[in-house]
């Protein structure tokens, strides 16, 4: 097997470097991670590392050649034998390299290197749509390395005619991960990256055609390109604490949104760049929940004081004598019986959340799905000693741990409960919970 080495790119709109100086002569056995050679550009100088062990053969460019970025100047191979003509790089068979893709002909966009060792980027997300028209300095999409985000421009007019990468993905150096056509495409692609699918920029073709102002090409192909990480392990957040990386914060700031939408759907703490698209969407979804509470909308907040002791005490009872009962489905039943002779009341307690078909009889009182009818975020047992909280697509009661009381908060807009309506069920709901004997008759 051979690895390519390529002159690479050292910014976003290189297009040829010059070799300053080899550091292995050809046929000279090197190990991976030495320096191969140096490379230079109008602004900064590289040393370019070996992607692999192996010895250096079919070098192509002496010192002080000027190169355009992508063409390959020499070879890493098992032997000190320059490898054959038709043999293909280290990254798949002949056959599969060559087997046919309904891909739309264009400018191959690839993954670039933003780093020294770097061998694989996280795609942020696209600026662009499939189909759209660009221009050489539109900002195509952002990527994410374990040092910083940065965004790369499309280098070349045209049409984007391929997206082959989705945001979240984690695509190594040099592959192509868009296409940019000359023409409009009647059947843009859009999916996701799969090293199986996606052709590559390895030069397989010595005469790689790069774009004018191309963003940054790969430095050698690595022996085993990262694949996506299917997994992160990620470590529980401290209740009430939202853990990201600063990349996230600066990305989620800029775009208006609340990290805390994301918090609330259960993701996997802590959150990166790569967790953009699935804020995207949390913040989305909550702005839904959001859109009856517009400006002008009017809100009413009702709130009610109750003792906990006759509550505590039914509760115990409830669970030890019905065999469905539990703390969640009693108060369900107590907030379903006091909106409605039916209806779906959903639970939130500490970082859970239950829904229920909540009827007068505790034991009909089953988990279900769907909507809720009302809101219940159950804060017994926090360190919380007040909630006032925004309306939702429902109306919202909190129960919050007061001294030696329970305070009962209803949030709702008119649009869900007019005003006197809104009091009649707290009253309802407060009756129950300070006297729970009251539901069963």
């Amino acid at each position: 097997m051979r690895h390519d080495i390529i002159m690479p790119a050292l910014g976003m709109a290189q297009d040829t470097g010059t070799l300053l100086a080899w550091h292995k002569s050809e046929g000279e056995a090197v190990t991976q991670g030495e320096t191969l050679f140096e490379v230079e550009t109008d602004k900064s100088t590289m040393e370019v590392e070996a992607p692999a062990s192996g010895f250096l053969v079919s070098v192509s460019a002496r010192d002080g050649d000027e190169i355009p970025v992508g063409q390959v100047i020499a070879i890493i191979s098992d032997t000190a034998d320059a490898p054959a003509p038709g043999e293909t790089a280290d990254k798949e068979p002949v056959e599969a390299a060559q087997k046919p893709d309904s891909l739309p002909t264009g400018k191959p966009i690839i993954m670039p290197v933003l780093g020294m060792s770097q061998d694989s980027g996280v795609l942020v997300g696209w600026n662009k749509e499939p189909g759209d028209a660009v221009k050489q300095h539109d900002i195509l999409f952002e990527v994410e390395t374990d040092k910083s985000v940065v965004e790369v421009p499309a280098g070349v007019d045209g049409y984007l005619a391929a997206r082959l990468a989705a945001a979240g993905d984690d695509v190594p150096t040099g592959e192509t991960i868009a296409i940019i056509s000359e023409d409009p495409v009647s059947d843009p692609v859009d999916r996701a990256y799969s090293s199986s699918a996606v052709p590559t920029a390895s030069a397989d073709q010595p005469s790689v055609e790069v774009s004018e102002k191309a963003p940054a090409t790969t430095v050698a192909e690595p022996a085993a390109p990262k694949q996506p990480e299917v997994s992160r392990r990620r470590e529980p957040a401290p209740e009430g604490k939202v853990l990201a990386s600063p990349k996230l914060k600066r990305l989620a700031h800029q775009a208006g949104y609340d990290l805390a939408h994301l918090a609330a759907t259960g993701h996997p703490q802590p959150f990166h760049a790569r967790d953009f698209e699935a804020l995207r969407q949390a913040h989305e979804k909550a702005g839904k929940r959001s859109e009856f509470a517009a400006p002008g909308a009017v809100i009413t907040r009702l709130s009610a004081r109750v003792s906990p002791v006759a509550l505590d005490a039914f509760l115990d009872w409830a669970t030890g004598h019905i065999e469905s009962a539990s703390d969640a489905s009693v108060i369900a039943a107590f907030a379903g019986a006091s909106l409605a002779d039916q209806a779906t009341v959903r639970i939130n307690r500490r970082g859970t959340s239950e829904t229920y078909s909540a009827r007068q009889r505790l034991s009909e009182t089953v988990a279900t799905e769907g909507e809720p009818d009302v809101i219940i975020h159950d804060l017994r047992g926090t360190f919380i000693s007040s909630a006032e909280l925004p309306p939702e697509s429902a109306p919202v009661i909190a129960i919050v741990s007061s001294g030696d009381e329970l305070m009962l908060t209803l949030t709702c807009t008119n649009a869900l409960l007019a005003g006197k309506d809104a009091a009649v069920v707290l009253d309802n709901f407060a009756g129950r919970m300070a006297d729970p004997i009251r539901h069963l008759f």
